[in-house]
């Protein structure tokens, strides 16, 4: 997570400008990863996508880069329940974290005062639809940066054929990687990897 203030302030800046969402701190989400299920593991890791993974659940900042990763849940839990159990959840529930701001999610999450998600439902006001419009520009990002992780580490594209806590080792070090490079590199995104809008 940022350690300073004037970061948090950057993200806030950022998620403003690019994404016409204020008072934003980050994109919420889960992806599955993969993995060649251990073995005696039953349906622990089994998931609705009838493979085997493990959940890497993160927030990204407006850089599409990961500012807090949560790496290792069994793949037949729900992103809300991986969410619950967190490191980061307490912190937020306790106001540590965020003061003024949120972060922004999908329907797998529940609405808090510092995590938001879209309207439901389709008989939805002008206002709501351009709510959850500009929620979906913000929270995007998160899918961009899983893309750009994937599409970037070979590794995501197919089952990770060893022990669980190396996939962990793994995953982590790759996101590490992409935040470094996405810092250091300005070829490391190509416009195919992120979202354009005309």
């Amino acid at each position: 997570m940022p350690n300073t203030e004037e970061e948090w302030k950057t993200i806030e800046a950022g998620f403003n400008t690019k994404r016409n969402f204020p008072t934003c701190y980050g994109s919420l989400n889960g992806k599955h990863v993969e993995i060649r299920a251990p073995s005696n593991s039953g349906s622990e890791f089994f998931n609705y996508k009838k493979t085997s993974s493990i959940i890497l659940l993160a927030i990204v900042d407006h850089n599409y880069c990961f500012s807090y990763i949560n790496v290792g849940a069994s793949g037949n839990a729900s992103d809300g329940g991986v969410f619950k159990n967190c490191s980061i959840h307490e912190q937020l529930e306790n106001g540590l974290l965020l003061e003024d701001g949120v972060i922004v999610g999908d329907t797998a999450f529940p609405l808090k005062t510092y995590l938001l998600k879209p309207y439901p439902g389709v008989n939805l006001s002008a206002e709501e639809k351009i709510f959850n419009y500009r929620l979906s520009r913000a929270r995007r990002i998160v899918e961009n940066a899983f893309g750009i992780l994937v599409s970037r580490f070979r590794i995501f594209e197919k089952a990770i054929p060893t022990y669980l806590n190396t996939v962990d080792a793994i995953i982590s070090a790759t996101c590490a990687l992409h935040n470094w490079l996405r810092k250091k590199s300005k070829s490391y995104i190509t416009a195919t990897c992120i979202d354009r809008e005309d």
